[in-house]
């Protein structure tokens, strides 16, 4: 996974495929736990052991919501820095991309892609 590579020469190699998720668009940030494990389709027990990792990482903390008993995550200045990094790969991908198929073909592809995941009106 190129993304993967970039991450690890840029210091940020401790982050795999599992822990990727959590650094996907829409990001987590911000978000409940449960709500992260829903959109994971993952047992709470299993988001909670992986946002233990990056905690102690240093990608992620659990910060208590005011007057409640719930807490969201929040992506620490290296989590962002993977979030950013996943960005700027996925746009140079999709030039490099698009100067292989042609401006045309690749909206093509782009919207077969997205009607194919759901996110097409």
């Amino acid at each position: 996974m190129r993304v993967l590579k970039i991450l690890d020469a840029r210091g940020l190699g401790d982050i795999g495929t599992t822990y990727f998720a959590l650094f996907q668009y829409p990001g987590t940030d911000g978000m409940r736990p449960s709500d992260v494990a829903r959109r994971l389709g993952v047992s709470k027990q299993a988001l909670n052991h992986m946002v233990g990792q990056l905690e102690r990482l240093g990608y992620l903390e659990r910060h208590p919501e005011p007057g409640g008993r719930h807490t969201t995550l929040r992506y620490t200045e290296r989590g962002w820095q993977v979030l950013q990094t996943a960005i700027e790969t996925m746009i140079d991908l999709e030039a490099e991309w698009q100067g292989l198929l042609g401006e045309r073909r690749f909206a093509e592809f782009k919207g077969t892609l997205k009607m194919l995941a759901g996110l097409a009106g």
